[in-house]
């Protein structure tokens, strides 16, 4: 694993080999494919299984504040260097190794999507959030927004991006006194 982070770290995506990452580590090829059946398997647990999701996971009882805590550490997720490296390649792996999308969504959906959904039932408690908002939907817009301005945009201004799509969120999730057009 901390061969295939070097790698992707140093050289990016496109050029970590299965035979990259047994020379890095000091291994043959074999013993990497003993585990691995890919370059997009080996890839996907160096970059994804020790990200972590302590700030996504825990709250402050206010919505407002766990909102943005939520979209800050999204945002840090997606820029840490490994994934970063790996977040495009692996999205176009999952279209050829269909157990990669099962776990990317386990991924996705286990950690962050329970914990988000948590927290807008908690903004609805609180009557910070329309209650019938749909958790889902929200999560999609702020994760694919993040992922977005990240990987597409390259934007480094972490707190200013933060802020907008708090504020952005906020607006969708608040009451309304009548329904969107």
């Amino acid at each position: 694993m901390s061969a295939t982070r070097r790698l992707l770290t140093r050289d990016g995506y496109d050029q970590v080999t299965i035979e990259a990452v047994a020379r890095e580590a000091g291994v043959s090829r074999p013993t990497v494919y003993r585990r691995w059946p890919s370059k997009a398997h080996v890839v996907f647990d160096a970059a994804f299984q020790t990200a972590s999701t302590t700030e996504i996971l825990s709250g402050t009882g206010d919505f407002v504040t766990d909102l943005h805590r939520f979209l800050h550490a999204v945002v840090e997720f997606w820029r840490e260097p490994v994934v970063y490296a790996a977040a495009l390649g692996i999205l176009a792996e999952r279209h050829r190794h269909p157990e990669l999308r099962i776990r990317a969504q386990q991924l996705l959906d286990e950690a962050t999507q329970a914990r988000f959904t948590a927290l807008v039932r908690d903004g609805i408690d609180q009557g910070a959030v329309d209650p019938s908002m749909d958790a889902e939907s929200l999560y999609d817009t702020v994760i694919g927004s993040t992922f977005y301005a990240v990987h597409v945009r390259d934007v480094t201004d972490v707190d200013t991006l933060v802020t907008h799509l708090c504020s952005l969120a906020m607006v969708g999730a608040t009451s309304r006194d009548e329904e969107p057009r």
